[in-house]
């Protein structure tokens, strides 16, 4: 029983004090309860925007102790919203995203012939942007054919397959890398590609969404694509037919912001349709 002092006596504690009291501790305990779920907000908020980010920025954004943190995460980790590292998380690698291995060897051919298309459209001695995935490994292959390029790509496949061409200048941007894209991501690969001006940016993607959105599976792919197509003067899409039926959970980006697309047959009738409501130059083998 609560009691008060009065002098050297004791006594109880009316019932309306008790109950206001209980009422206040009940308060206090929500409001801290509403101060860890806010927190873990900003926690993936953060994470959203940025591909890691260390448990000092995130105490800061927070305005909390390092400690308070590493407990959010542990929750938040025990739940499968974060991946954590040491001295930081990044949000979990989405689960429904196929393998590079996997990716590589779907629809080779159809790649092959969607990516062969391109040398007709890359002068020699021009400068341009090369994106993450397999289908523009396969495009970098053919752009041994012609002379003098300059090439900056996050794509390390993409990289490899051309080091070694006399007359090529090749910049590999920094940043984390992803296993399941063969890719260097996140804003410290956009950061770098921003400070370059090229004649063009080839980019792919996992699919074509029915509204012309261009979609992903690992959003930590999205700033470096943005940034290629921000500093190109001209944008070209490589996506095999069978993207046009494929599926994604980010939006990476949209057809209006592409010029041409390449791919290895003629599209259904409403991609037709989609890709020239948005005035994008459509490249078919033999056209």
């Amino acid at each position: 029983m609560l009691q008060w002092k009065h002098e050297s006596s004791w006594f109880p504690l009316p019932f309306s004090s008790r109950l206001y009291n209980e009422t206040q501790q009940n308060e206090r305990g929500a409001s801290a309860m509403m101060r860890s779920f806010e927190r873990f907000d900003v926690i993936l908020g953060l994470l959203q925007a940025q591909d890691y980010v260390t448990i000092e920025d995130m105490a800061a954004a927070c305005d909390t102790s390092p400690q308070t943190i590493r407990r959010d995460l542990n929750v938040l980790a025990r739940d499968g919203k974060v991946q954590r590292y040491h001295g930081g998380a990044r949000l979990p690698e989405a689960p429904s995203a196929a393998t590079y291995e996997v990716r590589s060897t779907s629809h080779v051919e159809e790649k092959k012939v969607a990516a062969g298309l391109l040398p007709d459209l890359i002068p020699d001695h021009s400068s341009l942007f090369i994106a993450g995935g397999s289908t523009l490994a396969l495009a970098a292959q053919c752009l041994r054919v012609r002379e003098g390029l300059t090439i900056v790509t996050n794509n390390l496949h993409a990289a490899i397959s051309l080091y070694d061409k006399i007359g090529f200048e090749i910049h590999v941007v920094g940043g984390a890398m992803r296993p399941a894209s063969g890719s260097l991501t996140g804003d410290e690969a956009a950061r770098i590609i921003e400070r370059f001006s090229l004649d063009f940016a080839l980019i792919g993607t996992c699919g074509i969404a029915a509204d012309g959105a261009l979609l992903e599976y690992d959003q930590s792919l999205v700033p470096p694509l943005l940034a290629m197509i921000a500093n190109a003067r001209e944008t070209i899409l490589v996506a095999d037919s069978s993207k046009f039926a494929s599926t994604g959970i980010v939006r990476s980006t949209h057809l209006r912001s592409v010029d041409r697309l390449l791919t290895n047959e003629t599209p259904p009738a409403a991609s037709i349709e989609l890709v020239n409501s948005f005035g994008v130059s459509l490249h078919l083998p033999g056209s």
